[in-house]
């Protein structure tokens, strides 16, 4: 991602990505029902990116669950 724009770089690791993707989405989305935080993930993630699907899940049941990335409550 660009670290100015929060745009996607062509460098940056996956994980890394997903990160930057969920600080994102997290404040629209926290409480929203998890296929739509699921759904939105993925639509924001860039199509050749490779993250397990069991690591989308868990970041949009945190999501959803209103947990931060850091575990806390937000």
């Amino acid at each position: 991602m660009s670290h100015l724009s929060g745009l996607p770089e062509e460098h940056d690791e996956p994980r890394v990505v997903l990160e930057r993707t969920i600080r994102l989405v997290e404040d629209e989305l926290r409480g929203a029902p998890v296929d739509d935080v699921l759904t939105r993930l993925r639509a924001e993630l860039p199509d050749d990116l490779d993250v397990p699907e069991h690591n989308l899940r868990a970041a949009a049941e945190a999501i959803a669950e209103g947990r931060r990335e850091d575990g806390s409550q937000g």
